[in-house]
């Protein structure tokens, strides 16, 4: 039997349709929760219902119907029972235990939150005295976890409705704070109704991860990419930064691996990553590998034979940054005419963080002419290094400021002569400009005896791990 598409109630069955497919899903629901109510199904809402499945399709009806079923579940776990009891001999207590996982807000404190609670005033002033006693609660910051496990206790006359607002009280059972990865604050409830505070090292698991891969979008996208956190690739760039120009160096199709520490909980939980025990990056020339090693106990990283990676001079004193013009005679882009560029410029974003390329005290720290903001470093009787055009300073640094490699001593901008922010970086070797590309800088600690017996003990180990480990697979050690 076919159906008769010009029958008028056909139609008119229709139009009602296509408006009910332009209406919310809510209002469908709400609807056959109406119909199903107050037993309104008669022949004419069936014959709608079916038409609609008819031209709508099976899969938006079946869509609507679980949308429906699980509103149906949700409004009956909802829904709360309510028993009269007036006139009943009966009393009523209502005990009740809950934990609460809060994640701080902004301008929130631990008071605040116990209070919004419903917590008892002297437990809140009892808790926070005890807490002071090994741990500031001034030191909750936004994003901050804490594990709230208290007791809610309800007592109902028996002349009242049940109602959770009739003599609710919220003891507070325990409180637990994860300060650091592997340390947790607890403040618990003892049975005399005093608290206690503790402090409860986490047992950790260490595990090494093993990544390599070939960089098609950059060292640092790539790495991320592979699995590696973004702070262990900061690091290694930084590291990288003594050898490597990652504008000209750096193409697609070098490799690089990595060996990464990792720690989780007895759970299977991460919590944070580790150091680096070893990179390796191979260039199209060249293959630069060093190794993680601990010396007086501060981490250090050095090649294959015991030198230290680190430098008297970074090439590049700036992350995430592309040469935008080198060192020599170029035609200036503001004055019009050929002049002498005395260092390289790396273009990058207002605000990034300029990087002194050595150890050394600060000689200038100002505004300097064309240069902008200007600030210079000694490092030793013959090499100082400049940089200009910052956007702002670092407030504490001053001339005289002793300064150590790598640390922020300004912002990229755009001031003084410059068409646009980025970091022109020179090296002044006793007196004159010389290409920073060119510096053949020194190594900074060469292992040697009982030192380098130890590193070697540590390389080997590392080297067994690169040759065990398959590629993003993680062992306990």
């Amino acid at each position: 039997m076919t159906q008769d598409h010009t029958n008028p109630t056909f139609i008119s069955l229709k139009n009602l349709i296509e408006k009910l497919k332009k209406i919310d899903k809510i209002f469908l629901r709400d609807f056959l929760d109406q119909l199903i109510d107050h037993n309104l199904f008669r022949p004419i809402v069936v014959s709608i219902l079916t038409t609609f499945i008819l031209i709508n399709g099976f899969d938006y009806a079946q869509s609507l119907f679980d949308d429906y079923k699980d509103y149906s579940a949700r409004k009956i776990q909802s829904t709360p029972i309510r028993i009269n009891i007036s006139g009943s001999e009966m009393g009523f207590d209502f005990d009740e235990e809950q934990v609460l996982d809060y994640r701080v807000k902004q301008g929130d404190t631990l008071t605040k939150v116990l209070i919004d609670m419903g917590a008892v005033e002297s437990d809140v002033f009892a808790i926070m005295n005890e807490m002071k006693k090994i741990y500031n609660p001034k030191n909750i910051s936004k994003n901050d976890q804490i594990l709230i496990k208290y007791h809610v206790k309800v007592a109902v006359d028996k002349n009242q409705q049940a109602s959770e607002n009739l003599g609710k009280t919220v003891t507070i059972n325990s409180i637990s704070i994860n300060t650091a990865p592997d340390q947790e604050i607890v403040v618990s409830r003892t049975n005399s109704g005093s608290y206690d505070a503790r402090e409860i090292k986490v047992n950790l698991l260490r595990y090494v991860s093993r990544y390599y891969g070939t960089l098609k979008n950059g060292f640092f996208a790539d790495g991320v990419e592979a699995g590696i956190s973004p702070t262990s690739m900061m690091n290694m760039i930084q590291l990288y930064s003594y050898d490597v120009d990652f504008q000209r160096d750096i193409h697609n199709g070098d490799k690089f691996e990595m060996l990464v520490e990792s720690f989780y909980t007895e759970d299977g939980k991460k919590v944070k990553d580790g150091n680096v025990l070893f990179s390796s990056l191979t260039l199209q020339n060249r293959s630069i590998d060093f190794y993680m090693h601990k010396v007086d106990g501060k981490v250090e990283y050095f090649d294959a034979k015991g030198n230290s990676i680190r430098k008297s001079l970074l090439r590049t004193p700036i992350n995430g940054a592309r040469v935008s013009s080198a060192f020599g005679l170029r035609r200036h882009p503001i004055l019009g005419y050929s002049k002498m560029h005395k260092g390289i410029d790396f273009a990058a974003a207002m605000g990034t963080p300029i990087l002194a390329a050595g150890s050394g005290k600060i000689t200038y720290y100002g505004r300097k002419g064309g240069y902008g903001n200007f600030v210079q470093i000694q490092h030793n009787s013959d090499y100082s290094t400049a940089y200009g055009h910052a956007s702002r300073y670092v407030p504490k640094l001053r001339v005289g400021s002793s300064i150590r490699q790598g640390d922020v001593i300004a912002y990229v901008g755009s001031t003084g002569r410059s068409t646009g922010p980025h970091l022109h970086f020179e090296v002044i070797y006793k007196g004159k400009p010389i290409n920073p590309s060119k510096v053949k800088a020194t190594s900074g600690l060469k292992l040697s005896g009982k030192e380098l017996a130890r590193f070697n003990a540590d390389k080997d180990e590392i080297d067994k791990y690169r040759k065990n480990i398959p590629n993003q697979i993680k062992r306990q050690r």
